[in-house]
């Protein structure tokens, strides 16, 4: 894996300026190797702007924190798409679907606690309501995800990669070395993985927290 993934995701995750890379269609031909690390060069070249832009962002820190949550749900979004493109999949179509969904509800939970940021009852229980609303919008959105993925797995699933095996067993390596550590080692450890692996931790339901 190139040391530019492993990047903390708040650092690697600033492609956002460039707009999201599309997901491709689940029988796409598998990316080869160079053209992926012409892509994974491209969004580290993109990352680099995008970080140097949320830093010189005028507004405070408030504008700055939603830059940044910006960028890292795009940069996920990106990631996913491009391993959907390098190695096409059932699984890694539902990642890159379910990696837009998590954007829309990151995005709209910061929305919820910017409209309805007061300390007063009314205000904490408007906050509250719109949050529940994200929620259940991912859920349907991640239930949409499954079933648009698994309409394309019914038709043809393209058999996995020794190379696609190996890489998903360094990532979960990598998560359980994570979960077995506590405290702020944990959050350290969590803050260092690539953007792959914190997307296969969310998507089988890993204890990793979300990078601050």
């Amino acid at each position: 894996m190139r040391a530019a993934w492993r990047r903390p995701l708040w650092r690697a995750s600033v492609a956002w300026m460039l707009g999201a890379m599309a997901v491709v269609p689940l029988l796409a031909a598998e990316m080869g190797d160079d053209a992926y690390r012409e892509a994974v060069a491209q969004l580290d070249a993109q990352a680099d702007r995008a970080l140097a832009h949320c830093k010189q962002l005028a507004g405070g820190p408030n504008a700055q924190r939603r830059c940044l949550l910006e960028a890292e749900t795009q940069h996920q979004v990106d990631a996913a798409a491009l391993q959907a493109r390098r190695h096409p999949s059932g699984n890694n179509h539902f990642k890159a679907l379910a990696a837009q969904v998590e954007r829309r509800h990151a995005l709209a939970a910061e929305d919820c606690k910017s409209r309805h940021a007061g300390n007063d009852k009314d205000s904490k229980s408007a906050q509250q309501a719109c949050l529940r609303e994200a929620k259940q919008k991912r859920a349907a959105g991640i239930q949409d995800a499954h079933q648009q993925a698994a309409s394309e797995v019914s038709i043809f699933t393209p058999p996995k990669s020794q190379a696609e095996r190996q890489r998903e067993a360094d990532l979960d390596t990598a998560i359980r070395k994570c979960d077995s550590l506590l405290g702020d080692a944990n959050v350290q450890c969590v803050r260092g993985l690539s953007p792959e692996a914190r997307l296969r931790a969310l998507s089988r339901g890993s204890g990793a927290p979300p990078a601050k």
